[in-house]
């Protein structure tokens, strides 16, 4: 796994802010801005049932299957919600190992 924190291109700083552009028939987007310079660092395009915000939880979820055009039945919704939940809680924690690591070592 390659792990990396976002960085300004410009100042270095790791202090960016992600901004989450939603447009109707359009896939999100988020612009990352760095805090410190304020310069505009990134953009990310955000495939179909590609994001949810964890802290909302499932009402979350549906509304990105609901912007990504999908139809499946309300099971299979609720199955794919636990085990996106659960899949990236754990990958969240591999992350932050990995971060860990790769700052001792540099």
């Amino acid at each position: 796994m390659v792990v990396h924190t976002q960085r300004c291109q410009y100042c270095s700083s790791e202090r960016v802010r992600n901004i989450l552009v939603r447009k109707a028939g359009e896939s999100d987007k988020v612009f990352v801005q760095c805090l410190d310079c304020e310069s505009f660092v990134a953009s990310y395009v955000i495939s179909p049932l590609g994001y949810y915000h964890h802290g909302k939880g499932y009402e979350s979820f549906l509304r990105g299957i609901h912007r990504s055009g999908e139809f499946m039945s309300g099971r299979n919704v609720q199955r794919l919600f636990e085990d996106r939940k659960e899949q990236d809680l754990e990958e969240f924690q591999e992350v932050l190992a990995t971060l860990q690591r790769k700052r001792k070592e540099d």
